[in-house]
């Protein structure tokens, strides 16, 4: 990772401008990496979604967290310490170990998910394979593949599956958030998530940036982009393309 200062400098020295005043770092400097961020982010959901990229990428950004699931044995994204970006990977019924000094969150109504703050990740002995809408269907009542729900086989052999986040729309209106399904359902149970926070945007020069150092020079770029040529609209900018895609392949 790096700071915005680090890419304002850079800028400020490409611009002919270190000791100057016509750039200013809240009208220009800032939206400029602010809109490089966003642009970076749309091209890495891009290559990701095509299998182009792998997790590693994320490294900077990398997570994890205890959960209690809820009834239906699902976590609400809406209870995360962090915005996700990515889920990275799923472990039920981990091995865990109380946070000496963190009081356990009060979790008295078992309908809903919860955050265990006061857990720590120590190890796990299965994983949950991520299935798509398609397959979370056909699986249920297959006893070889992974989510499969029914009686035909051991608990032991069961190989447990993921849903991507989906909007179930609960009746409750401030309860409609996506929600990560697990199957075979571990219902109140605990389970550890790995995710990529997603990148927030900067509000000072002091604040990190937290991608990988190697796409420094793609952020600068597209910085400086629209600093030279105050795109607007930002259509121009955000736009991705094939092209974007191979540029970051090609700095990874």
């Amino acid at each position: 990772m790096f700071t915005a200062l680090e890419l304002r400098n850079q800028l400020r020295f490409a611009l002919d401008a270190e000791n100057s005043d016509h750039y200013r770092d809240d009208m220009d400097i800032i939206p400029a990496i602010n809109a490089a961020i966003k642009w970076l982010t749309s091209v890495v959901n891009s290559a990701y979604g095509q299998d182009k990229i792998g997790e590693e990428f994320f490294r900077e950004l990398s997570t994890s967290g205890v959960f209690r699931t809820s009834d239906t044995s699902r976590v609400s994204l809406a209870i995360f310490p962090s915005e996700v970006w990515s889920i990275l990977a799923v472990y039920p019924k981990p091995v865990t170990r109380k946070i000496t000094g963190v009081p356990a969150p009060v979790t008295p109504d078992n309908t809903r998910s919860y955050f265990l703050n006061d857990k720590l990740h120590l190890t796990a002995e299965t994983s949950c394979k991520r299935l798509n809408l398609e397959e979370w269907a056909t699986n249920y009542g297959n006893p070889f593949e992974a989510g499969y729900q029914g009686n035909q086989i051991c608990d032991d052999l069961k190989l447990y599956a993921y849903l991507t986040p989906i909007n179930y729309q609960q009746t409750s209106t401030s309860y409609k958030t996506q929600e990560l399904e697990i199957r075979p359902s571990i219902v109140n149970q605990e389970v550890t998530i790995f995710w990529a926070k997603k990148p927030t945007q900067i509000v000072t020069l002091n604040d990190e940036i937290n991608f990988p150092h190697s796409v420094f020079q793609l952020l600068f770029d597209k910085a400086l982009n629209y600093i030279a040529y105050k795109q607007g609209d930002q259509t121009n900018l955000f736009g991705v393309t094939s092209q974007d895609i191979n540029q970051l392949l090609n700095v990874l």
